[in-house]
């Protein structure tokens, strides 16, 4: 007998009523109504912390979108992001009414790349005016760098177990010679400094002391 085909289960996504209602009314008048916007993402907010998953607000928008031309500032891709705008809106409510929905959501996708969803309080807690949040937390392309430049340092301390003194000299070595160094300068000399002392210790280490010439 021919196997039957496994039929594959179709994942049924929960659509939120109270999230779809208020984003039908900021699609059809919200593009510049920058009150409705922010209390869109307050009602999407109070939606998460009451059980709705970030999956479901999304989908609930997100079916919304189908045939409309003009895109609201309230997009579903905005959804991870829309807790911290919460926190920011609410922390800063004296100011919040002057400052474009979109404006908030950009701070706080910032305020996540750059502290992660565990410092999110504490960073938007520890300051007394939006301006002053705004001012601390790095772009992305800074918390990006930031992150490289760690991940670098983590993944050179993990190699330099692997890796043998005598391979980086003999490395080092290669390049000095496949290079001119007769006008060759640097411009952080106090780095080179210190690998020059850290290489001389070694040497030190490594060559048994001359015996004093009598004289």
């Amino acid at each position: 007998m021919a196997k039957e085909k496994a039929v594959k289960a179709v994942e049924v996504i929960k659509q939120n009523l109270v999230i779809q209602n208020d984003y039908q009314n900021v699609i059809t008048m919200g593009t510049t109504n920058n009150k409705m916007n922010q209390n869109f993402m307050l009602i999407v907010g109070n939606e998460l912390q009451n059980g709705t998953t970030q999956k479901e607000a999304e989908y609930s928008m997100k079916s919304l979108l189908k045939d409309v031309n003009i895109r609201p500032i309230v997009l579903p891709n905005h959804v991870p992001s829309i807790p911290t705008a919460c926190l920011i809106m609410q922390q800063f409510q004296a100011e919040i009414e002057n400052i474009k929905a979109s404006e908030i959501l950009a701070l706080a996708v910032r305020t996540l790349y750059d502290v992660k969803a565990s410092g999110v309080k504490s960073a938007i807690a520890g300051c007394k005016t939006y301006a002053e949040l705004d001012e601390k937390i790095l772009t992305k392309k800074e918390s990006q760098e930031r992150d490289n430049k760690s991940k670098v340092k983590t993944d050179t301390k993990d190699l330099a177990k692997n890796i043998t003194l005598e391979a980086v000299v003999d490395n080092l070595n290669e390049y000095l010679k496949a290079i001119s160094i007769k006008d060759k300068k640097t411009t952080e000399p106090k780095k080179l400094y210190e690998v020059i002392s850290k290489l001389y210790t070694i040497h030190k280490n490594s060559v048994p002391a001359e015996s004093k010439v009598k004289a």
